[in-house]
């Protein structure tokens, strides 16, 4: 079931984001990026009052401690963003907001927005950047990569 504040924001998030609708007591939003096609999570945590918005993907095959180092290195230069891998060993992109009953849910809900289009930049610039300059995807991934390509890349 989904928090009060969740289903407060759920509106809000809809404005900025596409896709959005409830699951399992979060909200999702689906994004079709350079990357690939992300789901964007949005899941409250009343215990720790805050807001976590994440996506999770595959780590890259062939991308090894190479690849880890290159996402810590990257973690300093998001103050707002990280990248991490969970218990299963997916990649995981996201941001964490302080989120107390009372808040402004119009401005959690343009950071959350904020947070979202943060990730997608990241994994879009930074890590598809990365993985292209090594050759490190699927003949598919590679040939999105380079015709989904900013200008100032091609």
């Amino acid at each position: 079931m989904a928090s009060e504040m969740i289903t407060g924001l759920k509106p809000i998030v809809e404005a900025g984001l596409d896709g959005v609708r409830a699951v399992d007591g979060a909200l999702v939003a689906t994004a079709d990026t350079r990357f690939g096609e992300l789901s964007l999570r949005i899941e409250h945590d009343e215990d720790a009052a805050s807001i976590r918005v994440l996506t999770s993907v595959p780590p890259p095959a062939g991308g090894g401690a190479d690849f880890l180092l290159f996402c810590l290195a990257i973690n300093t230069q998001y103050w707002d963003v990280k990248v991490g891998v969970d218990d299963d060993g997916m990649l995981i992109v996201h941001a964490d907001l302080d989120a107390e009953d009372g808040d402004d849910l119009d401005a959690l809900g343009e950071l959350i927005v904020d947070r979202a289009e943060t990730i997608v930049e990241m994994l879009d610039d930074d890590i598809c950047g990365w993985l292209l300059a090594r050759g490190l995807g699927t003949p598919a991934q590679l040939e999105r990569w380079r015709t989904r390509a900013p200008a100032a890349e091609e």
